[in-house]
């Protein structure tokens, strides 16, 4: 109970969103396998085969690459986790696992060269014996995912998820960036995909970009002109800033992309994103976005570049339980209520930002990176108006990480209270965790 939680009103706080469901708007997990409800083969399929931030934990403390994405058995890459995972404790890999092994093995003890064998053998009955993709999605209460997806995919898994009404909502993001990054760009194309996404449900486009390209170059113009289709579907636009690619070039040619070669990048990226977000609002074609910062040195100047352009999203006002409001409420001039309203009861509505500055990614996404990010929020911003945290993960079991955000969280708000830099209001503090855990999100995306 205690993991991460600083005193008891932190604790307090997390038993109010502990059991909320998770929407986790941007991930990399293959929508087939939660189609087929697939099972694995033992743990390192489950924990190692696709975890980059797994491979360069073990790449720092000396582990040779044939355990990691070579040819050892899956046994050997397993033990070859399990004996470093003790030099790397606070890291959040370290955190993360223990806590995976609780959840879904309900296994305590340290996984380390002396455990590995039975944590090893615990772990694949468990998975023997039907621990299978659905059984984790409706422990972890996984109410939604966003996968990420070519273009040019048919989308037929999600088609085919959809229609057996599955309990977790499966949706595609559309996730332009090998067809607009190039010379040569098939707008209409792309165009034409766009509008198929739609009609398959989606909702967000996705683009990882070392920087916004320089106006007026082709990869600009593509990446304006997605923004302007999501505006007009009412698409949210994310932003991934700052990552630079396959860095390692002998590595990165053995293992190919996503192999955890990539790092944080050093671009300026505030002046660029400045102007694309000026260029769309002149004609009133500025999308809801989701801004992600890699590099810290950015995260200030990013935050506050997108509160020059904050309007009223064209989602209402909704309470924080999810509830639309009936009717529109109005001040008496007529003016529609905007920011924080309250009704008779004294509940309070939460008030819906058209621009987010996401929450804490990749390289910032641990214990010290997620608490500066909540007080760039709450500094320069409206922290009750943030959407929380996502996985970004291509594993099943990487849900843990929305119970060691929210953890982070509450010890967050109560020590701001106990401080008194934020109000010592229990009602309030509660409201806040909430929203920031699960409806604020789910509101956004209108589920």
């Amino acid at each position: 109970m205690s993991h991460l939680l600083t005193s008891k009103l932190a604790e307090t706080l997390y038993v109010s969103i502990e059991g909320l469901p998770i929407v986790d708007y941007h991930t990399h997990l293959p929508a087939d396998e939660i189609l087929n409800d697939h099972s694995f083969e033992n743990i390192w399929e489950l924990w190692l085969k696709h975890d980059h931030y797994k491979w360069r934990l073990m790449r720092c403390c000396g582990v040779a690459e044939n355990l990691i994405t070579g040819d050892a058995s899956p046994k050997e890459k397993f033990h070859a986790f399990a004996s470093i995972l003790p030099l790397a404790i606070g890291n959040p890999v370290h955190q993360w696992a223990h806590m995976e092994l609780e959840k879904v093995f309900n296994i305590t003890i340290p996984l380390n060269a002396e455990t590995a064998d039975q944590i090893w053998t615990q772990t694949n009955r468990d998975l023997d014996s039907g621990l299978r993709v659905n059984n984790l999605l409706q422990q972890f209460k996984v109410k939604l995912i966003a996968t990420t997806d070519d273009p040019y995919d048919d989308l037929a898994s999600h088609k085919a998820i959809a229609a057996k009404n599955h309990p977790t909502k499966v949706l595609p993001t559309f996730r332009p960036d090998e067809h607009v990054l190039e010379d040569s760009i098939d707008l209409t194309s792309l165009k034409e995909r766009h509008d198929y996404f739609h009609g398959m449900g989606c909702q967000m486009s996705d683009h990882g970009l070392a920087q916004i390209p320089r106006p007026g170059t082709p990869q600009y113009e593509a990446l304006k002109a997605i923004a302007k289709w999501n505006h007009e579907k009412g698409w949210i636009m994310q932003l991934h800033l700052g990552p630079q690619r396959q860095v390692n070039t002998r590595l990165s040619g053995q293992t190919g992309p996503d192999a955890g070669f990539d790092t944080m990048g050093s671009k300026p990226q505030a002046e660029r994103l400045i102007y694309f977000l000026d260029d769309l609002d002149q004609s009133d074609q500025l999308p809801k976005i989701i801004l992600y910062n890699l590099n810290p040195n950015e995260s200030a100047s990013l935050c506050a570049a997108l509160q020059n352009f904050q309007q009223a999203s064209s989602k209402s006002l909704a309470l924080p339980d999810g509830r639309p409001l009936t009717g529109q409420a109005k001040l008496q001039s007529g003016r529609e209520l905007t920011g924080q309203a309250k009704l008779q009861s004294g509940r309070e509505l939460a008030g819906q930002a058209k621009l987010h500055y996401g929450p804490a990614w990749w390289h910032l996404d641990h214990v010290r990176g997620i608490r500066e990010q909540l007080d760039i929020l709450t500094s320069m911003s409206a922290l009750g108006t943030h959407i929380g945290m996502l996985t970004d993960s291509r594993s099943f079991t990487s849900y843990v990480r929305h119970d060691y955000y929210r953890r982070i969280l509450c010890s967050f708000l109560a020590e701001k209270a106990e401080t008194g830099e934020m109000p010592n209001d229990h009602t309030l503090l509660t409201q806040t965790a909430q929203n920031i855990a699960y409806h604020n999100i789910k509101n956004y995306l209108s589920i």
